[in-house]
């Protein structure tokens, strides 16, 4: 009914060292394995350089208000804001922050006039062509796809910044 075998350990032992003798990978697995790593390494390349911009921006956003706080503070203290530029004490660690991120490192917009004219600070961001961000002593801050150095708005005579989202 059940047949026997009659087999010694020696010859077990080279059967099995027969069936798992195939070690290592073939020139065909690692070839796939390379591919796969080219293709997804190009994915996360193509993404990285937006993210980059991205990254700049929120870094120029952050600079800006920071320094509206600083602005906010020049004109309560001083009772102007003729003072406010990017060499005010409190100013150029911001400046250079900002000038250092925001769009091919052109230097930022920053006007301050009296107490009644107000003052402003823009920068141009990186993510997305002619878009701004503003920040004004009348409390608006935001983008914009105006520039606000143009006339009417933070050019020295008006402070104010063009209209703003977000």
């Amino acid at each position: 009914m059940f047949k026997l075998y009659n087999l010694d350990r020696e010859d077990v032992t080279s059967s099995l060292s027969l069936k798992y003798m195939k070690k290592g990978f073939t020139l065909i697995e690692l070839l796939v394995v390379i591919a796969i790593i080219g293709i997804l390494a190009s994915v996360v390349l193509v993404g990285f350089p937006n993210a980059t911009r991205k990254a700049k921006d929120s870094r120029v956003i952050s600079g800006i208000g920071q320094a509206r706080t600083v602005m906010i503070y020049i004109g309560a203290n001083e009772g102007t804001y003729t003072s406010f530029k990017g060499t005010h004490e409190d100013m150029v660690s911001l400046w250079t922050e900002i000038t250092n991120n925001d769009k091919e490192e052109t230097t930022p917009g920053i006007q301050g006039g009296t107490q009644d004219q107000g003052a402003c600070i823009y920068a141009q961001l990186s993510a997305k062509d002619n878009y701004w961000y503003c920040a004004a002593s009348n409390g608006l801050a935001g983008f914009t796809d105006t520039s606000p150095s143009g006339s009417g708005y933070c050019d020295g005579t008006t402070f104010v910044c063009p209209t703003v989202t977000g």
